[in-house]
């Protein structure tokens, strides 16, 4: 064997019998899987919007952002009346695509109880509008007299409050109409809306999204955001996996092994080169445990092809690997590199957006988050649900380039400790 493979086989002996090691070869993967295969049935999930539009709250202080579409002008309906003309109001609001319509069901509340209740949640909820449909909705929107029908709380300043003013006032007309014409029949009124409606061109709901936006289901969001907590429980793995082989470095150096190798004419380089292959075996060594986990589960369905979910996997797991290598080297110290690791892992999970969406954040944190590894596969994720074939040349651009920048640093960092490669 040579002497190249005799290192390889020596290293990889060391590392089996670090229990350390094989906490994290083994764990993290285990766990990973594990919050793959979660079902979650969210609020979100629990409240689905009916086929009218119309998302259902259970209680009145159930909160409409948790369960509302964030990508539209969200309204809290406190709905007294829960009449025919009161659903049809709701309904058209809900069916212009610019309004996210929460309803809870008040009738067994008073209008003391109501205002209450939208104090609290003025204040407590994220809604743009909270609407009272009063009790006496339908004779007095039919006699005209909409503030007797339905009082409005504004309580943000979103602009899209006069888009909201100008539908809901049309449609109080469209019904006073109706009324009119029936002669404040509200039996027929419904019958006659109706009519009316058949004679609109039905609407087709279009969202315009930039290059940069991927639009996902509401099930592949929650599937994103599954990928995104296994990525970050993995990628502690990989770190401390690194760090594991970087401190057989450090044990070389320190007990003479490291200048052995080199009176045995082994070049420097190929000495470094086969620790950087022993970290590329850890990922392929961490990423088959998983993908075992994930093959004996058959149902598991995360939304993305297993065998490219494993892809990305260890692509994502060698730049932490060598990442963690190259730490551990240039720090010189076990303790201080897992100081360094776990630091390094735990801001790029909260600035990469694993945890919560960067969407509201400023725009000095968005370009920041730009630089770690993880936000650039959590798009890879996103492009893979969506089914856009860019993903995969985004792997390998995204993997090469962060390999050569660590790779470059490492080659620099190591050079300053007097250790040239």
């Amino acid at each position: 064997m040579s002497k190249f493979g005799t290192l390889l086989k020596i290293n990889l002996k060391l590392l089996l019998r670090n229990k350390g090691f094989l906490f994290f070869l083994c764990v993290t993967p285990i766990v990973s899987a594990v919050i793959l295969n979660l079902k979650t049935e969210s609020v979100l999930y629990e409240n689905e919007e009916t086929k009218n539009g119309i998302i259902e709250l259970e209680k009145c202080s159930d909160k409409a952002v948790y369960v509302g579409d964030t990508t539209k002008y969200i309204l809290k309906v406190y709905d007294g009346s829960g009449s025919e003309l009161s659903q049809y109001l709701l309904e058209s609001l809900a069916m212009t695509g610019m309004f996210s319509v929460c309803r809870c069901d008040v009738q067994d509340m008073s209008e003391e109880q109501v205002r209450e209740q939208a104090k609290k949640d003025a204040f407590d909820d994220r809604a743009g509008v909270l609407l009272f449909i009063k009790e006496n909705f339908e004779s007095s929107v039919l006699e005209g007299d909409y503030q007797k029908a339905i009082q409005v709380y504004l309580v943000s300043d979103d602009e899209r409050w006069e888009l909201f003013k100008v539908e809901l006032t049309d449609i109080l007309s469209k019904i006073h109409c109706a009324g009119e014409y029936t002669q404040q029949n509200a039996s027929k009124v419904s019958d006659v809306l109706k009519s009316m409606d058949k004679g609109i061109p039905q609407k087709h709901i279009v969202n315009l999204r930039g290059k940069e936006e991927i639009a996902l289901t509401n099930e592949q969001i929650s599937q994103k955001s599954l990928i995104g907590y296994a990525y970050a429980i993995i990628t502690l793995g990989f770190l401390f996996c690194g760090v594991c082989v970087a401190h057989t470095v450090i044990e070389e150096q320190d007990n003479k092994v490291y200048t052995r190798a080199m009176l045995s004419k082994l070049s420097r380089t190929e000495y470094f080169f086969s620790k950087f292959i022993v970290a590329s075996l850890v990922s392929v060594m961490q990423t088959f445990i998983l993908g075992i986990c994930i093959f004996v589960v058959r149902d598991m369905d995360f939304g993305i092809n297993k065998y490219v979910f494993l892809f990305v996997i260890f692509c994502l797991g060698l730049i932490f690997s060598i990442i963690s290598l190259l730490l551990g080297i240039l720090l010189g110290d076990v303790m201080s590199a897992n100081y360094a690791v776990f630091s390094l892992w735990s801001i790029s999970a909260l600035l990469s957006g694993l945890y919560f969406s960067l969407d509201a954040t400023s725009m000095i944190i968005k370009a920041v988050s730009y630089l770690m590894p993880q936000r650039w596969f959590l798009r890879v994720a996103e492009l893979l649900l969506a089914g856009d074939q860019g993903a995969y040349s985004m792997i390998l651009y995204v993997t090469a380039a962060y390999l050569i920048l660590c790779i470059s640093i490492g080659s620099v960092g190591l050079k300053m400790k007097h250790c040239d490669v």
